[in-house]
């Protein structure tokens, strides 16, 4: 009888040999799968084991699984490689959330530099425009859409799939941490208000660094009323704003 034990390293040795395939090229995008009685037989593991190693690169979004049964390399791309991540940041502790954000507060910076070099006049126009409406909406779900709006104006005008994908995970998580529509933290929502003027203000100057400054100084200041007000998400409790 097979051990959980010896399961365990089965599963891992498949596991670890698909991921070798693919990452040495001999296995490409888009590409199936040799037979289970080949790769059964090439690690030296069961179909059961082989097909649970199957199901973690399925849910890690390193395969595809097809009708049939059929298995395909995934095409890898951005949404693909960050299925997982995209899985788990929502169950993730605030704590362990706020841990991001120094990789969340480079990476926005990294955007928002690109895009005063990068973003075309009229998007430049209307991202200001987006700013100028913000500061007179009061917070609330259209507040959240034309937030979400304007810091993915920024962040696809560097003009990175990758960066945009992972990014757009994080923000997506923080948008579930709903400060300003908490009446005792509304006065909050100006001070991000007067952050995302500043912010256009230098990409339509076409100022790469102090756009690069300001973004990373509204991430900052937005993980330090997080770690002061620790509010809940609202993902298990209301809709959620798309």
């Amino acid at each position: 009888m097979v051990t959980e034990v010896e399961m365990t390293t089965a599963m891992e040795r498949a596991r670890i040999g698909l991921c070798r395939m693919i990452a040495a090229g001999e296995l490409r995008p888009g590409e199936a799968l040799p037979s289970e009685a080949a790769l059964c037989g090439r690690f030296e593991v069961s179909r059961s084991s082989l097909r649970e190693a199957q199901k973690m690169l399925v849910a890690a979004g390193a395969l595809t699984h097809h009708r049939g049964g059929r298995m395909t390399v995934s095409e890898m791309t951005p949404e693909h490689v960050l299925k997982g991540l995209h899985m788990v940041v929502p169950l993730l502790p605030l704590d362990r959330f706020i841990d991001l954000f120094p990789l969340r507060e480079l990476l926005e910076g990294h955007c928002a530099a690109l895009s005063a070099a990068r973003l075309d006049d009229d998007s430049v126009q209307r991202l200001q425009q987006m700013a100028r409406e913000l500061t007179a909406l009061e917070p609330g779900d259209k507040a959240q859409l034309l937030d979400s709006q304007y810091h993915a104006l920024i962040i696809d005008g560097a003009g990175d799939p990758m960066i945009s994908a992972l990014l757009e995970t994080l923000r997506k998580r923080g948008r579930e941490f709903r400060i300003y529509e908490d009446r005792a933290h509304a006065d909050l929502k100006q001070v991000s208000d007067d952050a995302h003027l500043a912010i256009a203000d230098a990409i339509a100057a076409r100022d790469p660094e102090s756009a690069r400054f300001l973004a990373m100084n509204h991430v900052r200041t937005t993980r330090a009323w997080l770690e002061e007000i620790r509010p809940g998400p609202s993902l298990f409790d209301a809709a959620e704003v798309s």
